[in-house]
């Protein structure tokens, strides 16, 4: 379940206005980049579903957010259908973006 309410996010999009979109497979370095968005000011980030087991990568994400970034708001792009954006809201998603 995301941590902010739909609101909230789209309050804070409206506010921040840039929202920095990016994959890589290796946590630690995804967790970087999130770390230094966020410390640069764009506190919302997009992890796109593009690697084999994306998914993985952006739970563990979150799961570090919300333990060592609150402030971060993490979401999903290139989402293509229900079923994958089902699996990244339960995994904490605060927003889902599709290209279609």
């Amino acid at each position: 379940m995301s941590r902010y309410r739909r609101l909230e996010t789209l309050t804070l999009m409206k506010q921040i206005g840039m929202i920095p979109v990016f994959y890589h497979p290796d946590f630690e370095i995804a967790r970087d980049v999130v770390c230094a968005c966020a410390d640069g000011g764009a506190r919302l980030v997009e992890f796109t579903n593009r690697g084999d087991r994306a998914i993985n990568v952006f739970t563990q994400l979150e799961e570090y957010c919300a333990k060592e970034r609150p402030d971060v708001v993490l979401g999903v792009g290139s989402i293509v259908d229900a079923p994958t954006a089902a699996l990244y809201i339960a995994a904490g998603a605060n927003f889902v973006v599709g290209p279609l």
